[in-house]
């Protein structure tokens, strides 16, 4: 299937009861194998790719990269900008992409509409999705932004927020977090029940690594609709690559520890998505 518009890949798993999982991949390696288990599995996906990334995976040959790897199976693949702090960030990427996230999380509420707005109003003329972020998803490491629901978001200000900013998904703070979880995560699923009932745009789980598998995937039974992955595949990776070069040496080289990190690589990666279609849907 040729390279897919990421909000008509969320729309149709808001549609019909499923949840997508983007992942961030760092070289051409985690791009293929995440696209090729989408492939195999028949289960639509989001490439996706953090500015940060961009010394070890060129932005314009990682856009091409997964518009050709896409090509090649029947599951749609979606190419997306993850966390983006203003629109200085973004422009550089807007000839590639075709789906962005604007973070203004971190601004007070007003600014954080302020900002939001203005990319969708950018953004939108040129067929260009907008993800944004409303609540305080934080880091793993710190208890305060797991556990603290002042941190979450609410629901009524949810509304207000899509209706003022014209965005097209919104990322959801419900005690998830970022990178590894210092304590196990207990997800407040009656605040995410209220967000679904209040606005109609698919909604966004961040830190969806370390989250026990009963929680993500009732979220996605609930009504979420994307679902971001990265420490558990950039870990998974580099274990798998571990592993490799203690059972063989050195001696196979980079190609051959890459190589042989594939297939540990892509169970983590098969994992994720099987637990995000609960229906157990053959898509594609």
């Amino acid at each position: 299937m040729p390279y897919a518009n990421c909000l008509e890949i969320l729309k149709d798993a808001q549609a019909k009861g499923y949840g997508v999982p983007m992942f961030n991949v760092l070289d051409y390696e985690s791009a293929a194998w995440v696209i090729e288990v989408a492939g195999e599995e028949g289960m639509p996906v989001e490439i996706g790719f953090y500015p940060g990334f961009a010394p070890s995976f060129d932005p314009v040959v990682a856009a091409l990269t997964v518009r050709e790897l896409a090509s090649r199976v029947k599951a749609p693949v979606g190419l997306h900008l993850d966390h983006s702090p203003n629109f200085a960030t973004i422009a550089p990427f807007l000839k590639h992409w075709d789906s962005v996230m604007i973070d203004g999380s971190s601004l007070p509420y007003e600014e954080n509409v302020k900002v939001t707005a203005e990319v969708v109003n950018i953004c939108h003329p040129m067929g260009i999705s907008v993800e944004a972020e409303l609540g305080h998803v934080g880091s793993g490491s710190s208890v305060d932004d797991i556990q603290n629901s002042d941190h979450y978001t609410s629901p009524e200000q949810a509304a207000e927020f899509v209706e003022r900013t014209g965005c097209d998904s919104l990322a959801v703070a419900i005690g998830n977090a970022h990178g590894h979880y210092v304590a196990a995560p207990n997800l407040d699923f009656d605040r995410l029940a209220k967000i679904r009932a209040a606005i109609d745009i698919p909604l966004v789980l961040h830190g969806g690594s370390g989250i026990p598998d009963e929680q993500f995937g009732k979220c996605a039974v609930m009504g979420m609709s994307k679902f971001n992955v990265f420490t558990d595949l950039n870990v998974g990776y580099a274990e798998a690559i571990k592993k490799v070069i203690d059972e063989k040496g050195t001696s196979r080289g980079m190609l051959g520890a890459m190589l042989g990190a594939k297939e540990a690589t892509k169970e983590v990666i098969r994992h994720k998505m099987r637990i995000l279609n609960p229906k157990g849907l053959r898509l594609y």
